[in-house]
């Protein structure tokens, strides 16, 4: 009786640390506000554009980028960011954006943090080493 109550213990403190080392990691999750994404994603994504013609990058991560926004603009930026890239012209994307919106994203949601993509984490460094090559 005594063997069965321990097992069972054990099983249940094992399901509990599963579930949450699960919770750690879900909340684990890189945020940063609109300005620093830009910066450190996007900049370095258009300048391996501008160099070397690869738009791999900038097209994934402007394909996100709609998410990031306010509710009341998602489907703005998203039309915004849909007809560059149907023109073949990402790199015209920030500029458009900016010139509609960047007041008003400034005074209101200047320090907003914004959870970044997990299947963009890499791209910074991924990015910087295609730049030296």
């Amino acid at each position: 009786m005594k063997l069965k109550l321990l097992l069972s213990l054990l099983i249940f403190l094992s399901a509990l640390g599963v579930v949450l080392n699960a919770e750690k990691k879900a909340k684990s999750s890189v945020e940063m506000n609109l300005h620093d994404f830009m910066e450190e994603y996007t900049k370095p994504a258009t300048k391996l554009y501008d160099k070397k013609e690869n738009a791999d990058y900038l097209n994934k991560i402007l394909e996100k980028v709609p998410d990031m926004a306010p509710e009341d603009q998602k489907a703005e930026w998203k039309e915004i960011i849909d007809a560059k890239l149907a023109l073949g012209k990402p790199d015209e994307t920030c500029k458009a954006c900016h010139t509609k919106f960047k007041k008003e994203y400034k005074a209101k949601y200047r320090k907003k943090l914004i959870p970044i993509p997990e299947d963009l984490l890499g791209f910074p460094k991924e990015i910087k080493e295609l730049l030296k090559k």
